[in-house]
């Protein structure tokens, strides 16, 4: 809480603390080990000679006039009484002071002002007292300490959440507001995903549809990592929940993408593996991405743990990609340089966090480092449309020119070169997906061929009538056509029984397990050859216990999951280089106002 009459306001008083002669007199004070609140009270006439004498002391080292240092000292000693008196309130029974920052409300301006609660309070009495205490219009709160969502049905000890900490809360409008479009979609934004994801990673949806939907768990090397069902669902929620915050922070939409960071900070902390989260970059660049957003809310100061958190980021970049990208040298050589924004920001938001913590020299010294690097990855316009005019888009140009230095010839190479590294690894995908989902050919040791497969599909047949004719014909496309032809009046679920009667199965027995499994042939026969031995008279309940069954219910729910998978696949970038898309300039403009502050 602010402390001074001259400050009308918790933001005014703020500022105060964070001015650079604010911040060289707390620097001083720490150095030589002097206790304002142990010393006499400054503003008291009775004082004026200690006050003097300290005066004195310290005038020479800040550089400042006594006039000015004196306000500042009365005003800091002031305000570390506050905080004394405070914490041994805390200490005693609990009573504990915030600042809260509310954005978001209809009714009211941006609301910045201390409350006094007690830290015993749950989630859901914190929020219930702001909505009272401020009035606001909304139904709900979404309330984020340190990076971190405040969960409802926990008291506020068990988050770690201290005295004096800063929240930040958005006004949710879930009833209130049905004529105001964009808000009600912002309410539900949250929901909407949470729901969509939950249904993505649930066993309901087929492995090859999550390939198609470009959610991939890779590390740096490109291979799959081998996930425990918790961990693959934690991980996929966290880090579609960090693709989508990555759109609203393109949009300058810094709050709300601070909700989702930190709900995909929560998923990745639930990974009960952690070293998951050491093998691949996306942990490194959520910690970077929350504190890029705290910088821009200009609440830098209320992100307790930005230095803990930039340094895992730092950490988890240098395990990924090596010290001075020596590990991502010997992977992807010729695209080091794309990587290179992400240093920039890292070196850049050192340099800031130095700079609020008044060692000038330091933040100097990574300013340096970030403009060095930024002259790297300076594209040039012109250029940038030259290559757009073949045909690429703005993204795959600015990477392609800072990856090849601005070589107009050498990028649009390289453009060529991903492609088609990307059309192989589609159609590997693919072609794995279809064996996992029909099997492999009758006399060949090999899955569909996803190309033939496409050929048959434009003669009018769907894919799973297709697949089953290749896999009988060996992938030979005539007689794959001839089969269809043949059987063209024949149900699919028919074909498959004839097919395992002809093996030398009992039909009652092919039929039930078609009805259970569908009609994957190399499933079914699996299962068959497992299981047959043990089946008894009561092929029905044995069959019951062993396999789901796809009631309407069911498939009701998939095409509800479908819809739901698309909508959010939709946003998902198709370059799986987009997250290295950074808007430079917005950096730039950090550089040079630090740089403004240094000099000043």
């Amino acid at each position: 809480m602010y402390n001074s009459n001259e400050y009308e306001s918790e933001a005014e008083f703020e500022a105060f603390l964070n001015s650079s002669k604010c911040m060289s007199v707390v620097n001083i004070l720490t150095k030589h080990k002097i206790k304002l609140w142990e010393a006499p009270d400054f503003a008291s006439d009775q004082n004026q000679e200690q006050l003097n004498d300290l005066l004195m002391k310290l005038s020479d080292e800040s550089g400042l006039m006594e006039a000015d240092l004196k306000q500042i000292l009365i005003q800091l000693q002031r305000h570390s009484v506050k905080k004394l008196e405070e914490n041994k309130k805390f200490q005693k029974d609990g009573s504990c002071v915030f600042r809260v920052k509310v954005i978001g409300s209809l009714n009211q301006n941006k609301i910045d002002k201390s409350v006094q609660v007690n830290i015993s309070m749950t989630g859901t009495e914190l929020k219930n007292f702001l909505i009272q205490n401020f009035q606001l219009d909304c139904d709900n709160l979404k309330i984020i300490c340190n990076g971190k969502v405040i969960k409802d049905n926990h008291p506020l000890f068990t988050q770690d959440i201290k005295n004096h900490s800063t929240l930040m809360a958005l006004c949710v409008y879930e009833k209130s507001i049905q004529n105001l479009k964009e808000n009600r979609q912002d309410a539900k934004m949250i929901i909407d995903i949470k729901e969509a994801i939950n249904l993505l990673t649930s066993e309901s949806i087929e492995k090859d549809q999550l390939m198609s939907k470009r959610i991939k768990l890779q590390n740096q090397n490109g291979f799959t990592l081998k996930l425990s069902e918790n961990d693959q669902s934690c991980l996929t929620m966290a880090m579609i929940l960090h693709e989508k915050s990555k759109f609203l922070i393109k949009k300058k939409n810094y709050f709300k993408a601070l909700i989702l960071l930190a709900e995909a900070d929560k998923e990745f902390l639930t990974c009960q593996d952690r070293s998951l989260i050491q093998n691949v970059d996306n942990y490194a660049l959520l910690n970077l991405d929350i504190i890029w957003c705290y910088l821009n809310l200009e609440s830098l100061n209320d992100l307790k743990n930005a230095e803990e958190r930039l340094k895992v980021c730092e950490d988890g970049l240098k395990k990924c990609y090596g010290a001075d990208l020596s590990r991502l040298m010997s992977i992807k050589s010729d695209m080091v340089n794309k990587y290179t924004p992400i240093f920039v920001r890292l070196n850049m938001l050192k340099a800031i966090l130095k700079y609020h913590r008044g060692r000038k020299n330091e933040c100097k010294d990574f300013l340096d480092l970030a403009m060095n690097e930024m002259k790297k990855i300076m594209v040039d316009d012109d250029k940038v449309a030259q290559v757009m005019s073949m045909g690429f888009n703005n993204t795959e140009a600015k990477l392609a020119l800072r990856a090849t230095f601005n070589n107009v010839e050498a990028a649009v190479e390289q453009i060529f070169k991903k492609k088609q590294i990307q059309l192989e690894t589609k159609l590997n995908e693919k072609r794995k997906a279809l064996e996992e989902k029909y099997g492999r050919c009758v006399n060949l040791n090999q899955g569909v061929d996803p190309k033939i497969l496409q050929d048959l599909i434009q003669f009018g047949y769907n894919e799973s009538q297709a697949a089953k004719a290749l896999i009988q014909s060996n992938n030979n496309f005539n007689l794959a056509l001839d089969f269809l032809q043949v059987n063209e009046d024949q149900d699919e679920n028919e074909a498959v029984v004839n097919q395992l009667v002809s093996m030398g199965f009992d039909r009652e027995l092919c039929t039930m397990c078609v009805k259970k499994l569908g009609n994957n042939l190399e499933k079914i026969v699996d299962y068959l050859n497992k299981k047959q031995s043990k089946l008894d008279t009561n092929l029905a309940s044995q069959l019951e216990s062993d396999l789901p069954y796809c009631s309407n219910n069911f498939d009701t729910k998939k095409i509800e999951a479908q819809k739901l998978i698309d909508e959010v696949a939709s946003e998902l970038p198709e370059d799986d280089e987009a997250y290295l898309d950074f808007n430079i300039e917005d950096d730039l403009l950090f550089i040079n106002k630090y740089y403004s502050l240094l000099d000043s």
